[in-house]
C-alpha cells in the first residue's frame, strides 16, 4: 500500500477547486471574509520597503489588488490550475508575478519579503508548525506575517470530516487558539488579531465575549505577526 502523500493530494484537491475559488474570489475579496485583510496590512507595510508574498494565492485575485497598490506582489500555490488562472490577471504595469510551488520549498532567499499573506493555509499542510518556521525564514526583520486560519463555524472544515472513518484528508485540525499558542512559540510576536464571523453574530455580541468564544464563532480568523528579533 503506498504511503498517502498529502501535499500531492492536496494539489489535486485545489486544482478541482479552481474555477469554484475563482468564481468566489471577487465577492470574497471585495465584501466577503476577507475584506479587511488588505487595508488592516496596509498599516504595516510600505510599497518602497520590499516584495509581498502571497502564499496559496489561488486564481490571484487578492495579489493583483495589492500590486495595484503599487506592492511588488509575488503570488505562490501548490495547484498548477490556479496559478494558470491567476497568470490571465497579469499586465504589464503591475509588479506582479505568479509561480507554481509547494510552500514547504519556497524558491526564494531567506529575509526576503518585507511580508507575506498565508490566508486559508496552514491549516491545509500537514505540519503547520513546520510552515509557520519556513515563513518566518523569509520574512525580513521587523516583517509582517498576515495569516489567516479557518474559524469552527467555516464550511470548508467539512473537508476534514472523513478523517473520523479512517480516511485520508487534507484539511488540519487546527484551530485558531492552537494557531496563537504556535505563533507565539515559534519566535512570532502578534500584533493584532480579529474574526470574521458567520451571518447573524454582530459586533454588539462579540464585545461580551472573551477571545476564545469570539474563535468559537468565527469563520476566519486573522494574525498579523512580526518575527522575534534575534
Amino acid at each position: 500500500m503506498m504511503a498517502f502523500n498529502w501535499h500531492a493530494a492536496c494539489e489535486t484537491h485545489w486544482n478541482k477547486m479552481s474555477a469554484h475559488w475563482q468564481a468566489n474570489s471577487e465577492e470574497m475579496w471585495e465584501t466577503g471574509s476577507r475584506k479587511t485583510i488588505l487595508p488592516v496590512l496596509s498599516q504595516y507595510i510600505r510599497p518602497e520597503s520590499g516584495p509581498i508574498l502571497d502564499v496559496g494565492c489561488g486564481d490571484g485575485y487578492g495579489s493583483t489588488k495589492l500590486a495595484k497598490q503599487g506592492f511588488e506582489v509575488i503570488g505562490l500555490d501548490i495547484s498548477a490550475e490556479m496559478i494558470n488562472k491567476a497568470k490571465e490577471r497579469k499586465k504589464p504595469e503591475l509588479a506582479l508575478s505568479f509561480v507554481k510551488a509547494d510552500l514547504r520549498k519556497l524558491p526564494f532567499e531567506e529575509r526576503f519579503f518585507q511580508a507575506i499573506l498565508a490566508i486559508n493555509v496552514v491549516e491545509w499542510t500537514d505540519d503547520p508548525r513546520e510552515t509557520l518556521l519556513t515563513l518566518r525564514q523569509h520574512l525580513r526583520p521587523g516583517g509582517m506575517l498576515a495569516l489567516g486560519i479557518l474559524g469552527p463555524t467555516a464550511a470548508p472544515r467539512e473537508h476534514g470530516y472523513k478523517r473520523l472513518y479512517g480516511e485520508d484528508v487534507v484539511l488540519h485540525t487546527i484551530m485558531p487558539w492552537e494557531c496563537g499558542r504556535l505563533l507565539q512559540e515559534n519566535g512570532y510576536e502578534i500584533i493584532h488579531q480579529e474574526g470574521v464571523y458567520k451571518r447573524g453574530v454582530t459586533p454588539e455580541m462579540t464585545k461580551a465575549l472573551s477571545p476564545e468564544l469570539c474563535q468559537a464563532l468565527s469563520f476566519l480568523w486573522m494574525f498579523y505577526a512580526r518575527p522575534f528579533e534575534t
